[in-house]
This record gives structure tokens, C-alpha cells and sequence, in this order.
């Protein structure tokens, strides 16, 4: 099953700002805080372990992702606030739409003497 979107599990807003809990699930080893630029594209590869929750904080994004094994295909738009998981597996391509900053939470690190991402052209609109 593809799991698409994670709601916010807690949301406060008061007197001195908003607070969100944006995810409350799984075992992540890698945060990466982003911007990036209006045009922009990420990603076109998969990752063979990795598993990915990317969610934006400001600006919006078409997210591609192309399963490789079945070639199942989806696009999903969004917008400041939302996520996606990106599964091991599924090849992707973010295409900001316009200035964005986001967080990216990884199952497994990067590392350059084992790497577990493999390109994967994906085209868009």
C-alpha cells in the first residue's frame, strides 16, 4: 500500500505562536533541514534500504514517485505544512514550485563507502 501523507498527530496555537508535531512514527537516523530555489528539481533515484519522510515547512512542491518494481505511478502536490513518505524502492522527483524550505527525515545515513541510491530519470509536466 502506498502511504502518502502523515497528518499532524499534535497542534497547538496560542498567544505565542504554533507549536505542530509533525510526525510521531518511526525510527529516523538522519535529519536534513533544506531550501530550495523556485525551478528547482531533487532526487530522480530511489533508494534500495533508505526510507524517506520529506515534509514542507514553507513554498510548495510536486512530488513524482514511479514504484520501480511495478512501475505504479503517483504525483502528489504539496503545499507548506504537509509530507510524504518515500518508501525503499520508489524512485522520486520534487519539483519546487516556488522558494521552499523542508525537513527530511531518513531511516539510514548517508554514507559514501555504501551508498543505496541508484538514479532513476523521472519526467515531469
Amino acid at each position: 500500500m502506498l502511504k502518502t501523507f502523515a497528518p499532524a498527530t499534535v497542534e497547538r496555537v496560542d498567544d505565542r505562536g504554533r507549536f505542530v508535531e509533525i510526525i510521531a512514527e518511526g525510527e529516523w537516523r538522519a535529519v536534513i533541514h533544506g531550501e530550495m530555489r523556485d525551478g528547482a528539481v531533487m532526487g530522480n533515484h530511489y533508494h534500495a534500504v533508505t526510507r524517506i519522510y520529506f515534509y514542507i515547512t514553507k513554498g510548495s512542491a510536486d512530488v513524482d514517485v514511479v514504484r520501480v518494481g511495478t512501475k505504479e505511478k503517483r504525483r502528489t502536490h504539496l503545499l507548506a505544512g504537509k509530507g510524504i513518505y518515500l518508501e525503499a524502492g520508489e524512485a522520486h522527483a520534487i519539483r519546487f514550485r516556488e522558494a521552499s524550505e523542508f525537513i527530511l527525515l531518513k531511516s539510514h545515513p548517508h554514507d559514501p563507502t555504501d551508498s543505496d541510491t541508484f538514479p532513476f530519470k523521472i519526467d515531469g509536466d
